[in-house]
């Protein structure tokens, strides 16, 4: 029966190849939405994620990452005091304005963290090390940000906020979901700039690592009674926090999502529409296998079988493309995940999409007498 399907097709090149061209228009713009979205989100939570941390203290109420009030540094040292803890480390989040070589500015977002530790600082770097920051008014900015600010060349000379810095790093694939440039120095420089609410004194984060893994829920329910004036989390709760506010609160995860789905019904209309005029064309051939003996399940399986031949075809072609169009969307400054599991997850939902548009040429087949066959 596959090559019954794939004969049907063959001899309607045009109709096919129209079809397959449907598809793969269909796979690009569902991936490319999905792939956005998810790396969006990625640049959303990195820094939460590569921060090696299992437990977040906040202030209260925070909606994401990249929206974080100051609260008494001090309260470090109750985290610590917990026999479970590891280590705790605070971090500084604030905002800042870089001048540029034009005499423009550009806003940055200013991570401050203990160069000693590394904790909540760059993990990938492609000039430098985190620990240069140490001692000093030094900074690192992330590479894909030279197409807003320019060239970073290191041991240049930076304005930031009034204050002159020296870039001494440049890290790599570092962004932040409000496209602004990653700005990072020490954290004892990020409490000093004279901006914000940040001072001496207080801070964003308090990290903490614990002994343990498997207790740090328990931990968390413990800090949470210790600090009560703050919002204690796990890193896997800090992330889905963070993605639930960029997803639904803002409504940008909404747009995505029925960007994808007008997508995969296009595709789907396409694949029914050629699929069921196939069929119609097709039906005294298919009367004659009826008449000859054949299952209607024998013939669904045709049917079906040409709208994976479809699917398949444009998805691969889709995919292809999308593969020679990556490059230039992330040097645009636009994050794009695509993993094999996202590939084969997005394809087995166009595949399903089409096998459904072709139920309707089903459903023919289903009433289709082979007596006409013999009418004259």
């Amino acid at each position: 029966m596959f090559w019954l399907a794939w004969k049907t097709l063959y001899h309607e090149k045009g109709r096919f190849l129209v079809t397959i061209v449907g598809i793969t228009f269909s796979a690009i713009l569902v991936l490319t939405e999905v792939g956005i979205y998810l790396g969006m989100m990625r640049s959303a939570t990195d820094i939460i994620r590569h921060s090696d941390a299992d437990i977040w203290i906040a202030s209260k109420n925070i909606q994401s990452f990249d929206f974080a009030n100051a609260f008494p540094e001090s309260r470090k040292n109750r985290v610590g005091s917990l026999t479970d803890v590891l280590w705790a480390e605070p971090l500084v989040l604030t905002w800042g304005f870089l001048k540029l070589a034009d005499g423009g500015q550009e806003q940055v977002q200013i991570v401050g963290f203990n160069p000693d530790k590394g904790i909540g600082g760059p993990w990938s770097m492609i000039a430098g090390s985190p620990s240069d920051v140490k001692g000093g008014r030094y900074m690192i900015l992330d590479r894909t940000s030279e197409q807003r600010l320019g060239s970073l060349k290191q041991g240049s000379i930076w304005e930031l906020s009034q204050s002159r810095f020296r870039l001494v790093g440049v890290s790599q694939d570092i962004r932040s979901f409000t496209t602004a440039p990653v700005l990072f120095m020490s954290y004892a420089q990020a409490q000093d700039l004279p901006i914000g609410w940040i001072k001496p004194g207080l801070t964003s984060y308090i990290l903490a690592k614990l002994k343990d893994k498997t207790k740090k829920n328990d931990v968390a329910a413990s800090l949470r009674t210790l600090l009560k004036d703050n919002d204690v989390m796990t890193s896997e709760e800090f992330v889905m926090r963070t993605v639930k506010y960029w997803t639904i609160q803002t409504g940008i995860g909404m747009s995505f999502f029925l960007t994808a789905v007008l997508g995969l019904i296009i595709g789907g209309a396409i694949v029914g529409q050629t699929i069921y005029a196939n069929t119609v064309q097709h039906m005294k051939e298919y009367g004659t296998l009826k008449a000859m003996g054949a299952k209607n399940e024998d013939i669904y399986k045709a049917i079906f079988s040409q709208a994976l031949i479809n699917a398949a075809a444009g998805y691969a072609l889709g995919t292809a493309v999308m593969a020679l169009m990556r490059p230039s969307i992330e040097a645009a400054g636009v994050p794009l995940y695509l993993s094999p599991l996202l590939i084969s997850v997005v394809f087995i939902i166009i595949g399903m999409s089409c096998i459904f548009s072709a139920y309707f040429s089903v459903r023919k087949i289903k009433t289709l007498d082979p007596v006409m066959v013999f009418r004259g």
